[in-house]
Formats: structure tokens, C-alpha cells, sequence
């Protein structure tokens, strides 16, 4: 027995769905044929009067042909092309109102809707089903994005200076409670909303505040832990489309540290963003990690220095 391609590569849309799509394009295609071939064959079949205007009636016929290669060119990628998909739903969910609304009026008799079993109904649950797949499946996606290692497309940014104290120092100072608070710059409208007071891996952080005039949440995830060298927490919704940040502590090797920010991130609205937004953005990373280093060095000294003085000889 042959496997099908889907079921090989979990990209692909499951099998039925194409088959779906298929079905429903050939469908339209063969309905929208005959009505415009015989556009009075419906009206003799309901025993009403035939149209003033039959050629209305074509155009009908030839709005469902066309909704007819839409859906074969949806079965080449139904998780591609589903507001194809989407559209066609809301048309069958539309005409049956619409038909109702004309049966109460008494406008159309009820035989008149029996195309509304197999132009509508029929295809509510499968076309339903290939949407929720292709939800879940661009939902997969967008998860796996921002998770995923930085690529070429990506930007980075590092800052780096000397602190005048052992690594072990910068570190304890990062993950004291108040450390977070004290790093974020005074001009930044933000304030940390929820924080473990741990950069174990799985700790999350959260940040609330204002970019402009807009409200923002930040969530951020530690997903690296070496004490007194390495921690790192990477975006997992906010302002970027990617944030990892990795917080570095070397040895360097004269009693003293070298910190190092390491950054790699990427903006929304993809190439689009990078080239409008990436200056702007530099200038804000560069002022704000300055801060950052500069309050790290002047608090962890100041404590290092007050340590050793009160240390006995």
C-alpha cells in the first residue's frame, strides 16, 4: 500500500481535505455549467415561473464556475489557500439564509431549495474541518517561529564593558528581586507585572507599559541557566517578531568581569519592518543597554567595595 504524501510531511494538508476541495471545485464547475446551459431547468423542476431575465441567471451560474477554480486551486494547498476556503463557507452559509428568509415570505416554494442540500449544507462540516486544520497548523507555525534559532534574516546586537568585580557578583545581582526593576531605564514607560525572582530555565517575566500611545505586554521565558556565567530568556509574545537575549558573564581573567549582551531579534512586518524600523530600534538598544551596564557597574562595585570593607582581615 502506498502512503500518501501527507501523511509523509506533516506541511501538507491531510488527504481528505484536497479530496474536499477537488470534489466541491468539479461540483461548482458541472452546476454552474448547466445553469448557464439551461438556465430555466431549476425553475421548471420547482414549477415557477421562468425569469424575465435568464441570463441573470447565467451570471449566476457563472459566479459558482468561478468559485469552482477557486477551490480546485485551494486543493493544491488548503492551508495556503484557505480564505478561499473561508469565503466559500460564507457563501453557503448566506444562501440557505437567504433562502429561508425568501420561504417565510412565501417569495419561493420550498422545492426551489433543494440545491441547498447539495450547493451548501453538504459542504458545511468538510470546509469547517479544513479551516480548523489550517488554524492549527499556521498556529504550529507562528510557535515554531518564535522559538526557532536566529537566521540570516535576523539582526543582532551586543554591548559589552568591564565591571570591576568577579562574575559570580554580576550574577547574584541579576538574580536579586529588585534587579529587574532597577535595570529598566526611567524613560521607558514600563513596569515588571509579574516576576518569579528566579532565571531558572521555565521562569517567565512579564512586562507592562506603553510604546507611544500603544499599551504592550512583554513575556518573556529564561531558557538558559549557568550560574555565575550564562542565563538567556527569549521572547514569547510581544513587540518583536523574535527576541532572544543572552546575558554573558566572563571571567576576565584580572578579578573583574566582562558583560556581555547579546542580543538577536527581528522586527514585525518582515523585510518591511527591518528597513523602516531597524534604526530607530538600534538607537533605543544601544541608549538602553548603556543604561543598563552603567547601573549594573556603579550597583554591583558600590556593593562589592562596601563587602570588602566590612569584610574582617
Amino acid at each position: 500500500m502506498t502512503t500518501p504524501a501527507n501523511a509523509a510531511d506533516p506541511s501538507l494538508a491531510p488527504r481528505w481535505a484536497v479530496l474536499w476541495l477537488l470534489a466541491a471545485g468539479l461540483y461548482n464547475l458541472l452546476w454552474g455549467a448547466i445553469v448557464i446551459a439551461f438556465p430555466n431547468l431549476l425553475f421548471d423542476f420547482a414549477g415557477i415561473a421562468h425569469p424575465n431575465y435568464p441570463q441573470i441567471w447565467q451570471c449566476v451560474g457563472m459566479i459558482v464556475g468561478v468559485y469552482g477554480i477557486g477551490y480546485l486551486i485551494a486543493a493544491a494547498d488548503p492551508r495556503t489557500h484557505w480564505p478561499i476556503v473561508l469565503v466559500g463557507l460564507l457563501g453557503k452559509i448566506f444562501g440557505p439564509l437567504g433562502f429561508a428568509a425568501a420561504l417565510w415570505q412565501g417569495t419561493l416554494p420550498p422545492r426551489f431549495g433543494v440545491t441547498i442540500l447539495s450547493n451548501d449544507l453538504l459542504w458545511w462540516i468538510p470546509f469547517t474541518l479544513i479551516l480548523l486544520d489550517a488554524a492549527q497548523y499556521h498556529r504550529r507555525r507562528s510557535a515554531a517561529a518564535r522559538a526557532a534559532p536566529p537566521t540570516a534574516a535576523q539582526l543582532r546586537f551586543v554591548k559589552e564593558s568591564r565591571i570591576n568585580a568577579p562574575p559570580a557578583a554580576v550574577f547574584a545581582f541579576h538574580e536579586s528581586p529588585a534587579a529587574l526593576t532597577q535595570l529598566i531605564p526611567p524613560w521607558e514607560a514600563m513596569r515588571v507585572a509579574e516576576s518569579p525572582g528566579s532565571l531558572a530555565v521555565g521562569s517567565r517575566v512579564v512586562l507592562r507599559g506603553k510604546v507611544g500611545p500603544l499599551p504592550v505586554e512583554w513575556v518573556a521565558v529564561h531558557t538558559e541557566y549557568d550560574p555565575p556565567h550564562l542565563f538567556a530568556d527569549r521572547q514569547a509574545s510581544g513587540p518583536f517578531a523574535y527576541w532572544l537575549h543572552r546575558h554573558h558573564m566572563l571571567d576576565d581573567g584580572a578579578g573583574g568581569t566582562l558583560l556581555r549582551d547579546e542580543v538577536a531579534y527581528a522586527l514585525p512586518l518582515g523585510l518591511i519592518g527591518r528597513y523602516l524600523g531597524d534604526a530607530f530600534v538600534r538607537r533605543k538598544l544601544e541608549r538602553m543597554f548603556e543604561y543598563r551596564h552603567e547601573t549594573t557597574r556603579r550597583l554591583v562595585e558600590s556593593s562589592s567595595t562596601g563587602a570588602a570593607a566590612t569584610t574582617p582581615q
